[in-house]
């Protein structure tokens, strides 16, 4: 069984539907199963909308949208955040040495406040005892190492493709460049 916490998933044709294209940051990952965050579509909701009845001021970055982070508990926010830019506050957790989480209130707001790289995102991803190993076997997708480049600084429409290049060690940005388009 794979006991590492904070790696990426990277779907394939084999994933189920609901993750075509999908980039998965697991955060836990052992005996009693596995949880993580989908990276890859940002829902309709703002943070003004969403943040303020929790309790959280979203300050500047109102205007952004949050994440579909997964179909469990969609109404639980969690936010993903760049440990290389600050300092992480109480109540939060540090997935690899870049890439912190938290789901407190006032560690959101100091997170927001601070302007770094983050993500706010509303739900999980998550499986039963054995069930990620069955789809890794299956090879409904990819391991990759966490890698804060990919979760903060890839566009969206680039995530897939920078965390398929960093799981096949492909330069980057090998998928999709028209290298080939002559030949």
């Amino acid at each position: 069984m794979l006991t590492q916490d904070g790696f990426l998933l990277v779907a394939t044709p084999q994933a189920p539907l609901a993750y075509l294209d999908a980039v998965v940051l697991v955060a836990v990952h052992g005996e009693e199963g596995s949880m993580g965050f989908a990276l890859h579509a940002p829902s309709s909701q703002r943070l003004a909308d969403l943040l303020p009845p929790r309790g959280i001021d979203p300050g500047p970055r109102a205007a952004q949208h949050a994440w579909r982070g997964g179909r469990t508990r969609p109404d639980v926010g969690w936010m993903l955040f760049d440990a290389r830019a600050v300092e992480p506050p109480e109540d939060s957790c540090l997935l690899t040495p870049e890439i912190g989480v938290t789901a407190a209130p006032h560690a959101m707001e100091a997170i927001l406040g601070a302007e770094v790289p983050a993500m706010v995102l509303m739900g999980h991803v998550g499986w039963e005892p054995g069930e990620l190993e069955e789809e890794l076997a299956g090879g409904a997708w990819v391991r990759a190492d966490a890698d804060a480049g990919v979760v903060f600084e890839a566009p969206a429409s680039r995530r897939w493709s920078e965390a398929t290049c960093l799981a096949l060690e492909l330069p980057r940005p090998w998928l999709g460049a028209p290298r080939f388009a002559t030949a």
